[in-house]
């Protein structure tokens, strides 16, 4: 008997128990390609007696189902009843057997970053053994669970994984592709309820929330009154640009744009793409990725030599859907991404959205009902956009 609880130790004593022994079986809650336990099954899948693994939450790896579509001698479950949980392997040949159990799954984390601990034990095939056999009526029970893969359902669960990924990500505090070391709770503002938030953006020391809300409104009117940015005359327009007009004297509010003076020219040119990209974000219901990149896509056709403009793009954004983006620029940006936990550098379209849009979307302020109260229900209303007051520097 030997406790194993190296991730080098595991993965090592776990394929040379599959190399050693000429029958393998096992019952997992998940698995992943790419660990060299994985590697061995799926060069020697005539090894396997009989294997069992599970698919709740999407954890188990689509090339897994791939690997050993149509395998008979390979059940997954699909839609247990509670969570498939077990970590449960059995290795036999003529002469003894010895199996592992305890926490590991057959999955690249489990053989290389988790912490997990296995039970290795064993005895030999010809004396009679109570636990081997307790384990052999498990598995059994387990394949009764289980069904054998066909093509089309190892596809469909392909294409729902990967619907599956982002809020998985999430949930482990993974935002993005770019690595932190700061869960969402370590931010000061992504575990601030409603009203600790609402009472942080009051404190604003630079600008007057009622102000801000003022001018919130009268944006979010013309928005409602106008078909199209491009039908709006220039001053409000430029207001809403973040550009210096004669209409409005709080246009640098929620981000300047001033000193970008291409933009500033294709504004007074009413471009065509401006207009068109921001006609694309809906004034009612959550804005989806897609809208998004749509957006993206037509906006830089105003910029062509102009790569990852995130502070126009987000400053228009943070206009016309006050209550889902922020406008990330100059005065803010160092304070919000060290309370994100990101980096300020090389920010593109990708990592907006990923990084700041996805974390504010998980806040608990602002997942909250909207307040019957008018100054709080104001605020509300340009929820993400106020994190501007919070994290303006001047």
């Amino acid at each position: 008997m030997k406790l194993i609880s190296n991730n080098k130790e595991l993965t090592k004593t776990l394929s040379d128990l599959i190399r050693n022994h000429s029958d393998t079986t096992f019952a997992v809650a998940w698995a992943s390609s790419g660990n060299p336990a994985f590697d061995l099954l799926q060069k020697n899948p005539s090894c396997i007696s009989r294997a069992i693994i599970g698919t709740h939450f999407y954890q188990t790896h689509p090339d897994v189902l791939e690997t050993f579509q149509g395998n008979a001698n390979v059940h997954f479950v699909l839609q247990p009843n509670g969570v498939f949980h077990p970590k449960l392997y059995l290795f036999r040949s003529d002469d003894r057997w010895e199996a592992l159990i305890g926490s590991a799954n057959l999955t690249f984390g489990a053989l290389n970053t988790n912490s997990e601990v296995m039970l290795l034990l064993g005895g030999t095939e010809n004396k009679p053994s109570t636990l081997r056999d307790e384990i052999l009526r498990l598995i059994d029970h387990y394949w009764q669970m289980g069904k054998t893969i066909k093509k089309n359902e190892a596809a469909a669960y392909r294409e729902v994984w990967g619907r599956k990924q982002p809020a998985l990500r999430r949930l482990t505090g993974q935002y993005g592709s770019s690595k932190t070391d700061k869960p969402p709770t370590a931010s000061a503002v992504m575990s601030m309820s409603w009203d600790r938030y609402f009472d942080k953006v009051k404190t604003d020391p630079h600008h007057g929330f009622q102000d801000r809300c003022d001018l919130l409104t009268i944006v979010r009117h013309a928005f409602a009154t106008h078909q199209t940015f491009a039908s709006m005359k220039l001053p409000l327009q430029k207001t809403i640009a973040g550009l210096p007009n004669n209409q409005e004297s709080r246009w640098g509010w929620f981000g300047s744009m001033q000193a970008r003076g291409y933009y500033h020219q294709a504004v007074n040119n009413n471009n065509k793409h401006i207009s068109q990209a921001i006609d694309i974000i809906p004034l009612r219901g959550q804005v989806t990725r897609t809208e998004y990149e749509k957006y993206i896509a037509e906006l830089i056709k105003a910029f062509p030599n102009r790569a990852y403009e995130v502070g126009i793009a987000s400053r228009l954004l943070a206009l016309k859907r006050p209550d889902q983006f922020v406008c990330l620029n100059s005065k803010n940006r160092r304070a919000l991404c060290s309370d994100f936990g990101i980096t300020q550098g090389d920010m593109t379209y990708d990592r907006y959205w990923d990084e700041i849009i996805e974390r504010i979307l998980d806040t608990p302020w602002w997942n909250s009902k909207r307040p019957n109260a008018v100054i709080e229900a104001d605020i509300w209303d340009g929820r993400a956009a106020m994190l501007d007051a919070i994290f303006y520097k001047e």
